[in-house]
């Protein structure tokens, strides 16, 4: 990866994610998209950390990509979509580069990670959950495969959520 280092994530870096986090959110929640990374606190970015496996790509200090792993998902999740409850899923979480650093093929290399990662916990596909609004995100995970399976509503979001999945056997 050149000049980025790539590490797991520590308790340590929760306020720089935290501010990582609400930069490349940002745009969205002026667009009206209340994602809960565009104004988390701390402790939240250490609570969706917990069970899971979350990685930093860093560019000297200064986090330039992050994306998180998990299987299975979140308990919430699980109480909210049926495709999240099928066996052998691994779920992609904030998944997130930093505008200062967007068109360096970085979200690609941060998937290409997330794959690997659940390849080798043993999942056969890879789910996630975005705003159906954001096209554009939508666009990039159907592009990389990913197909809508069903629509959710997370509580106090201004959005309904599509979630998608991807079998690893294919891409």
């Amino acid at each position: 990866m050149g000049r980025f280092a790539l590490r797991e994530f520590e308790p340590a870096d929760a306020a720089a994610l935290t501010g990582m986090l609400h930069h490349s959110f940002a745009e969205l929640g002026r667009s009206g998209l209340n994602f809960t990374a565009v104004d988390q606190d701390v402790a939240t970015t250490l609570r969706h950390a917990e069970g899971a496996t979350t990685w930093l790509l860093l560019d000297g200090d200064a986090i330039a990509a992050t994306a998180t792993m998990r299987t299975p998902p979140e308990r919430e999740l699980l109480e909210l979509s049926r495709a999240s409850t099928l066996p052998n899923r691994a779920w992609l979480n904030r998944l997130a580069v930093d505008p200062d650093y967007r068109g360096l093929g970085l979200a690609s290399r941060m998937w290409a990670l997330c794959r690997d990662w659940a390849r080798a916990a043993g999942a056969t596909h890879v789910g996630l959950d975005t705003a159906a609004p954001a096209a554009h995100l939508v666009e990039l995970y159907s592009r990389w495969g990913f197909r809508h399976e069903e629509y959710i509503h997370w509580p106090g979001k201004t959005y309904d959520s599509t979630i998608m999945v991807v079998a690893l056997g294919s891409h």
